[in-house]
């Protein structure tokens, strides 16, 4: 979920001024962060419409989640863009690189191992992304072992695929998986349905054919036994999802709601 290893080197962007409200109690000090001035949120950038690098900020539904999360801490947002597999194998909340890990992370038992997880904000499936004019008209097709399959580094995409007893190419960000197939390096892109439909709007070669149907809920992580932010966060999913503020960043980036 893009190329950017130099700007994936974990540097913490700038904080997002003005989301303590005045006359806000801060929670912060209940909530176990790293700095009790600041939510530091980890995102793996390169992934639209959930992240994407914009100046020296993370944009995209993610951050505008944390921002949402932070506001009713009553403290800052400070973004660290860094490489995925430290999100979903629970390594940069461990070493306290961040206080949440907010990047589309599918929840799954395994991951459930190492991190908790917040109820669930947005459901999805993956999509099978092909150029036009291409052979492969469904799942069926794209995973019958006589296709090249371009997926995300461990992402539950790759999982799915190599579950088939395929051998998928592994790229550290979505994007230039996409890329691998627009150019026609490889054939097919398998890819959670919301960045895959971002991905036709970038690549106009590019279509969707089939879903897939996973049922994947994305979560907002926590190190193992932060109960107090844990808390915090659900509290603000529930009002978001509430007070309708989750559907407008939704619409904002033109990404159907299913939570």
């Amino acid at each position: 979920m893009r190329t950017r290893s130099k700007f994936v080197a974990a540097v913490a962007l700038a904080a997002v001024g003005g989301l303590a409200l005045s006359g806000c109690t801060s929670t912060a000090g209940d909530s176990k962060l790293i700095d009790s001035a600041s939510l530091t949120a980890c995102s793996e950038a390169q992934y639209p419409p959930f992240e994407r690098p914009e100046g020296d900020k993370i944009v995209g539904i993610d951050a505008d989640i944390s921002s949402e999360i932070a506001k009713d801490l009553g403290v800052d947002l400070k973004q660290v863009n860094t490489a995925f597999e430290g999100l979903q194998s629970g390594q940069d909340l461990d070493n306290k690189k961040c206080d949440i890990a907010i990047s589309a992370i599918t929840i799954n038992d395994e991951r459930k191992t190492k991190m908790d997880f917040s109820e669930p904000y947005f459901h999805d499936d993956l999509a099978v992304v092909v150029p036009k004019g291409s052979s492969v008209t469904s799942a069926d097709q794209a995973l019958d072992g006589t296709h090249t399959i371009a997926v995300q580094d461990a992402t539950t995409g790759q999982e799915y695929v190599t579950g088939k007893g395929l051998q998928p190419q592994g790229f550290e960000d979505a994007t230039l998986a996409a890329t691998q197939v627009s150019n026609g390096s490889l054939d097919v892109l398998i890819d959670q349905v919301a960045p895959a439909s971002e991905h036709l709007k970038n690549f106009d070669n590019l279509q969707m054919v089939a879903t897939i149907p996973t049922g994947e809920s994305y979560g907002i992580a926590v190190r193992k036994g932060n109960s107090e932010l844990l808390d915090s966060v659900n509290k603000t999913l529930k009002r978001i999802q509430g007070d309708g503020t989750l559907q407008s960043i939704f619409d904002k980036y033109g990404v159907k709601a299913t939570a």
